[in-house]
């Protein structure tokens, strides 16, 4: 099976996963769609997305698009992690912790700064780390680094793991608007 057919494969799995969350209660059914969503864009989009060896389009709106396809991926990893793991706070219990921030919430935001847009200004500014980047170990490890911090932060206080996505969410979009797109480095 060849990387097309496998994330034509995974993309379709997402369908009925997504439905399957649509349907099972009030809080996982919000992630429901956007989860169905993905999967129909990826199924629609893999021979681009998948196949390395695809011509780039040239243009830069295909370039942020497929940018902020990984961006919103990432989000929805992390909305599926605080549904399995049930690390839902009140929004009053997430402000007050903010008040009288702890030695995590610092963690929290330096991480998200740096895993969000430092990677990415870091990977644009030297060469080294660009050819580095593309290697599937490169991002394996900074696919782990990410989702680890954020699944570490939800078990220890969850209202430092939110602050942490909302960070590294800005912090790429950031990154994602004030550099060149990431295909064109």
């Amino acid at each position: 099976m060849d990387r097309v057919e496998l994330g034509r494969w995974l993309s379709f799995a997402l369908i009925p996963l997504g439905v399957g969350l649509l349907v099972s209660g009030p809080n996982a059914g919000a992630l429901g769609a956007p989860v169905a969503l993905f999967g129909l864009a990826g199924f629609g989009l893999s021979g681009r997305l998948f196949d390395p060896d695809a011509a780039p389009s040239g243009s830069a709106v295909d370039a942020r698009a497929a940018d902020l396809f990984q961006l919103g991926a990432a989000l929805l990893v992390f909305a599926f992690l605080t549904v399995v793991l049930g690390g839902f706070e009140p929004t009053s219990a997430v402000i007050a912790s903010l008040r009288s921030p702890g030695p995590l919430v610092f963690i929290a935001v330096i991480a998200g700064m740096f895993l969000g847009g430092g990677v990415a200004v870091l990977t644009f500014r030297w060469d080294r780390l660009r050819a580095v980047s593309q290697r599937v170990w490169f991002r394996a490890v900074g696919g782990a680094a990410t989702f680890g911090t954020y699944l570490a932060l939800l078990v220890a206080e969850p209202s430092s793991a939110f602050l942490y996505a909302l960070v590294h969410a800005l912090g790429r979009l950031i990154a994602l608007f004030r550099l060149p797109p990431s295909s064109r480095w």
